[in-house]
């Protein structure tokens, strides 16, 4: 479907004012094998024998024949041809994917993989910019909050016949609450490759020091704010908080902190601002007083030159943080402190957790749809997933292999299968097209608050004002 005069428009302005997301994009992911990258570059590889210390080739060559690759009916290209391939890695995961390039190109000779690797900082931009232009990439990578811009204005191409000629394809094996962020009109454009829950991850050495048990499936927000303010301790630099980040009003803000209080960031079609509420004024109140009265999660000046944006629970600073399973590689590998993982607390009205992650699509013009699907499908599976070591796998069934591989212990896999199953969710995840503008005007009118420059229900009522009108947008796509 060719693009309309208004549609190019929209992602020519969009293309130059999108703000500049972190990794964390509304869910504090600062490494996980689709985020952004830590270094600039590609690494230079041998381009027969692809690897690194990380990623030895002989182990992958040995990983790669002893995987089962799955099938489709969809046939291989009779000629060869280049399948450009747009994703955004950091530089060892990076390795990975040259790995699983080499082995496919190996099963599948007519198709030569051309890969692009952008930072995620700038990714966003840069493809918006090419799409306006009517030139993409055959296979394109999509963070969960951006999916949908992409295909309000046709750049995705729905994947429903292809899955259809793939009789392995196992849908099943996809969460449901992954799906939907790359789902219109009864269509699916984009195939999940993570995906995963937010945990309430700890500290146990701050925990056993300080004589308190471990977070339980029993905790509340209360009690988890109540422990926080009991294991913050210190100053400065040596400076131990309770609980880390603080809380923002980001995409996934809804079910991260909000509905445990029957409160919402928008309405479910996100058309309407409920921020100002009293329901999600109370949230924010409480998350307030934690900051500036109990000092126990840091704040934008302490985050900015005591800890130099470094964060805190990483580097053993705090006793708790709500992340997501992507996590799980890090600190697996951390030898600096013990932790833990617990569901994330329950408030009055239930427990809820987002369940967030990225994709990858097929480029709606693409000259090139069957080899891109053959590369979907092989890249997306359940083996492709395992190949490719990922600590979050949206496939369910490569979640066990590929913990064990990792060294991720078997009851933190069981807390992350049961907040899957039982309690996380999209829902109230922003992720229609205006959701970057409403994160950006929003975040510097929070920080103001944040400090104490603007008192709590002028400030929500201020978000509330600006956004509004940004809105409109999700209603026209």
């Amino acid at each position: 479907m060719e693009m309309n005069r208004r549609q190019m428009l929209a992602l020519a302005v969009a293309a130059a004012t999108a703000p500049a997301l972190s990794a964390c994009a509304g869910d504090t992911r600062q490494q996980r094998q689709a985020a952004a990258p830590t270094k600039s570059g590609v690494p230079t590889l041998d381009p027969n024998r692809p690897g690194n210390d990380t990623w030895p080739f002989a182990e992958a060559e040995q990983l790669n024949n002893s995987l089962t690759w799955p099938k489709t009916e969809v046939a291989d290209p009779a000629s060869k041809v280049t399948l450009t391939v747009a994703i955004t890695a950091d530089v060892i995961a990076e390795v990975r994917n040259a790995q699983f390039d080499f082995f496919f190109h190996k099963r599948h000779p007519n198709i030569e993989i051309k890969r692009e690797t952008s930072q995620f900082d700038s990714y966003l931009t840069k493809y918006m910019a090419q799409a306006a232009g009517g030139s993409m990439p055959d296979v394109i990578y999509t963070h969960y909050s951006w999916a949908q811009n992409f295909i309000a204005n046709d750049i995705f191409q729905p994947l429903d016949e292809y899955i259809a000629k793939t009789p392995e394809f196992d849908k099943q094996d996809l969460p449901v609450n992954a799906l939907g962020y790359y789902e219109r009109d009864g269509k699916l454009f984009g195939l999940p490759t993570d995906m995963a829950p937010k945990l309430l991850f700890y500290n146990k050495d701050i925990f056993d020091k300080a004589g308190e048990k471990y977070p339980d499936e029993s905790w509340t927000v209360e009690k988890m704010m109540e422990v926080a303010k009991k294991l913050t301790s210190g100053s400065g630099a040596e400076k131990i908080y309770g609980f880390t980040p603080m809380l923002l009003p980001e995409p996934d803000i809804t079910p991260r902190a909000l509905a445990q209080y029957g409160a919402r960031y928008l309405n479910a079609d996100e058309s309407v601002s409920m921020i100002s509420q009293p329901e999600a004024q109370k949230v924010f109140g409480m998350w307030l007083d934690l900051l500036n009265k109990d000092k126990a999660v840091p704040s934008l000046a302490e985050l900015n030159q005591v800890l130099a944006k470094v964060e805190p629970f990483k580097v053993g600073h705090a006793a708790m943080t709500i992340n997501g399973a992507w996590i799980l590689t890090e600190l697996a590998k951390q030898k600096a402190f013990t932790w833990g993982a617990a569901p994330t607390p329950k408030g009055p009205k239930g427990r809820f957790t987002p369940v967030i992650g990225s994709a990858l699509a097929m480029y709606a013009k693409s000259p090139q749809k069957d080899a891109a699907w053959i590369y979907l499908n092989e890249y997306l599976s359940s083996t492709g997933q395992q190949f490719r070591r990922i600590s979050a796998p949206a496939r369910q069934s490569a979640w066990e292999p590929n913990a064990e591989a990792l060294g991720i212990p078997k009851d933190v896999v069981e807390t992350v299968k049961s907040a899957m199953k039982e309690y996380g969710t999209g829902d109230g995840v922003l992720k229609l097209p205006a959701n970057k503008k409403v994160v950006e005007t929003a975040k510097p009118i929070w920080e103001r608050v944040m400090i104490g420059k603007t008192d709590l229900a002028s400030g929500l009522k201020e978000i509330t004002d600006k956004i509004t009108p940004l809105l409109a947008e999700n209603k026209i796509a």
